[in-house]
């Protein structure tokens, strides 16, 4: 079984980290692979920089395709040329990990290929695209609904959404999480951070994130702790500019942490996690903070409501002037509270967000559309502590390189 991964940046390897579709088809891939499918997962070239290339990682091909890199138009161009050379090599099954991609379904289906969207938030409200590329999201999401061989949501509430707008409401099936056992603060030391000194703000700088907002609502809360802000943007915009632009020392910003341990380091030692996000659907960074026992204060949403159990695993903030403010300065003052979300977080994860059963899920999908049959799934050995030119003799890794 012939299966190709299209649409996320691409797989993260080596120093090459990028957001939560990349850590799905990072998590995914591999393990589509142990269970003896032949699995490529499609990059956007320009994001991995002069660098040597790595042609295998963990038993998954990597293809790099370029494209028109705009944000509007590099993820359009570089699908259409992927889903080009997907069709080439003889793919069985593509997997679109974006909504826009939707309206090259029609096509793919004449060619006999089968093809499972997977569905990322509501695109169409994100206040990061313009018109004209939000009208685009919606016709890709009327067309995957309609021509896809199946939808794949990451949240119940995608479902509803989806079943309500279009008819069809697709298969659920969430993210998972990478669960560790110990992290220890010694990799916070060259960043000069204590661990609880501080709360944590993961997020791309894109306006349906919130990270301004949350900035600002932190300046003024009752707390001696800081805010660390991890991530960034990877096109420069005028929202980035005045993010950029705060000058305060109580909010430092660490940008992106490629090494998966010190990010989860940073999750486990915070004193809280922050999140803002408001248009996704399952989201994987809120995963994260739980596989890291945080307790979560989650701006409230459909999506953090059905993730948090309806407030059993976390806390909720309004999107109004206070409502942040007044509950970082609360939980601030009761470490007890924290302590009791901190104990409870990871029973969230277990049983639920799971990578093992969320692929067992996929592969249930692929048998039922394509008549070749992989074996039983195996669990792969992920090192992610591998570099290009490691790992090519037990296939764990990187396995190839190229200039």
């Amino acid at each position: 079984m012939k299966i190709a991964l299209i649409g996320t940046k691409g797989m993260n390897w080596g120093p090459h980290v990028f957001g939560g579709f990349e850590t799905a088809v990072t998590e995914l891939g591999p393990r589509l692979a142990a269970a003896g499918c032949d699995v490529t997962i499609y990059c956007r070239r320009h994001l991995y920089g002069s660098g040597p290339l790595a042609e295998r990682v963990n038993g998954v091909r990597l293809r790099y395709v370029g494209g028109i890199e705009s944000k509007n138009f590099g993820t359009i161009t570089n699908g259409v040329l992927s889903v080009a050379d997907a069709l080439r090599s003889g793919t069985d099954a593509i997997v679109l990990f974006n909504t826009g991609l939707g309206v090259l379904i029609p096509a793919i289906r004449r060619t006999g290929c089968r093809v499972l969207m997977h569905l990322d938030g509501l695109e169409w409200q994100r206040g990061k695209w313009g018109w004209l590329a939000r009208r685009v999201f919606e016709l890709g999401a009327h067309l995957s609904a309609r021509h896809a061989d199946e939808l794949i949501a990451d949240a119940v509430e995608i479902q509803r959404v989806y079943g309500e707008r279009y008819g069809r409401s697709g298969q659920f099936i969430p993210y998972g999480a990478r669960l560790v056992d110990h992290i220890g603060d010694s990799l916070l030391e060259p960043y000069g951070i204590e661990p609880g000194s501080y709360y944590l703000l993961v997020t791309r700088f894109v306006p349906e994130n919130n990270p301004l907002f949350v900035i600002r609502e932190f300046l003024r809360a009752q707390t001696s702790r800081t805010l660390v802000v991890l991530g960034g943007n990877f096109y420069k915009s005028p929202y980035e500019r005045e993010i950029r632009e705060i000058r305060d020392p109580r909010v430092r910003f660490a940008g992106f942490i490629a090494d998966p341990d010190v990010l989860y380091a940073f999750y486990r030692h915070s004193y809280a996690y922050v999140h803002g996000h408001s248009v996704g659907g399952t989201n994987p960074t809120m995963l994260e903070a739980l596989a890291n026992s945080c307790c979560v204060l989650a701006l409230d949403t459909p999506f953090s409501r059905e993730m948090l159990s309806g407030g059993r695993y976390g806390l909720f903030w309004q999107r109004n002037d206070g409502s942040l403010r007044e509950l970082l300065s609360k939980v601030d003052a009761d470490a007890g509270l924290v302590r009791q979300f901190r104990e409870v977080a990871l029973s969230r994860i277990n049983g639920v967000y799971d990578w093992d059963s969320v692929t067992s899920r996929y592969l249930e999908i692929l048998r039922s559309i394509l008549p070749e049959r992989p074996s039983v799934v195996r669990r792969p050995v992920l090192d992610r502590r591998d570099e290009a030119g490691v790992g090519a003799e037990t296939g764990a890794g990187v396995e190839a390189v190229k200039e």
